[in-house]
């Protein structure tokens, strides 16, 4: 059972590693020389690092590493989205997305190896949650997806949407967003990081007190309490009224808009009602509804509704005022679309355990 963070570089702060390099009678403006070559120059190695003194690289090695986690494969579509297969360290993995629209170029990381939320349309939490990911271990996901950039591509965004509910790993995701956006680390910033929530109402109110103004979008999919229930199990405990007060909070605090997630699912909340709905819902917010069709999940029997209906769906919220966009299909046919993040050695394996056990 995985029990501690390893002393790797990608989980520690600025003042974290001057303290290190301190500690092993260094000056501490070794620490930027170490930064500046992962994150700028993509070092995965001390003895990469050439302006360092080569007994300083050698003491380093032994008492930390620079990664903590590889690349196994990538898988491609043909217009250039790409599912990238981590490797931890105790033998888990866990996948991450880039996602290229013109100059657009979106790093979508995972918290966690697993999830707990069980959200009725998503293949990642049917395994159930292993464990949260520790802060480098996000961080080093936008790492490597750096490195694999084509020449002339720079990393624009960075989103956490991948498996795992963020909020639910609040410290690491925190600490990962702080170095994301540091100078020092990888330099993007907080209007180019999106925090994708089910709906953790303490730690949306809790974010928005960190100071970072991060972009927040919510999976909301419902108007009621009963459909979202059914759908997202985590309404349960805390309820469409809490959410969306938490939602106004984060606008209030940091004058961000909130985005809310809104998958269509054909004869479950897709009606002309269900919109009306939630245009009385979101009355008032500053928010914009990001629309998607949900992706098919084969466990799941749920469907998109036809075009025509998703049509009529947006039409109706904007004619109440609101922006609605519908969403690109991206990474669908590498099962990199929304809810279809899940490894296929551990789908394998949930099927068996769930045939054998009585």
């Amino acid at each position: 059972m995985y029990k501690t963070e390893i002393q790797s570089i990608t989980n520690m702060s600025l003042s974290e590693l001057e303290a290190l390099c301190t500690s092993m009678g260094e000056p501490i403006y070794r620490a930027k020389q170490m930064l500046s070559w992962i994150y700028d120059k993509g070092a995965a190695a001390f003895d990469q690092m050439s302006n360092l003194p080569k007994n300083f690289q050698r003491r380093c090695a032994e008492q930390c590493q620079v990664f903590q986690t590889s690349v196994g494969t990538i898988t491609q579509t043909a217009y250039g989205t790409e599912k990238f297969l981590v490797h931890l360290h105790d033998g888990n993995v866990i996948e991450s997305v880039l996602l290229r629209e013109g100059k657009r170029v979106t790093a979508c990381v995972s918290t966690q190896v697993g999830c707990a939320m069980a959200c009725r349309f998503c293949a990642s939490g049917l395994p159930g949650l292993e464990r949260n990911l520790t802060t480098g271990e996000i961080v080093e996901q936008v790492l490597h997806m750096k490195k694999h950039l084509l020449p002339g591509e720079r990393l624009t965004n960075v989103v956490f949407m991948g498996i795992g509910e963020p909020l639910a790993n609040y410290d690491n995701v925190v600490r990962s967003m702080r170095i994301i956006n540091a100078g020092w680390g990888l330099g993007i910033g907080v209007r180019h990081i999106t925090v994708s929530t089910v709906g953790v109402v303490d730690g949306i109110r809790r974010l928005a007190h960190e100071g970072l103004k991060v972009n927040l979008a919510i999976s909301l999919h419902a108007s009621d309490d009963v459909t979202r229930s059914k759908i997202l199990p985590i309404n349960k405990k805390t309820g469409i009224k809490n959410l969306v007060a938490a939602a106004r909070e984060y606008f209030k605090v940091t004058g961000r808009d909130v985005s809310f997630e809104y998958v269509l699912i054909d004869g479950v909340n897709a009606s002309k009602q269900d919109a009306e709905s939630l245009a009385r819902l979101l009355k008032g917010i500053q928010c914009n509804i990001n629309v998607l069709p949900v992706n098919p999940v084969e466990e799941f029997n749920w469907r998109p509704p036809s075009q025509g209906a998703i049509e009529i769906f947006c039409n109706i919220l904007e004619k109440h005022g609101l922006v609605a966009t519908i969403r690109k299909k991206k990474g669908s046919h590498i099962n990199a679309a929304c809810g279809q993040l899940r490894l296929q050695r551990e789908k394998i394996l949930w099927k068996k355990e769930r045939y054998f056990v009585k």
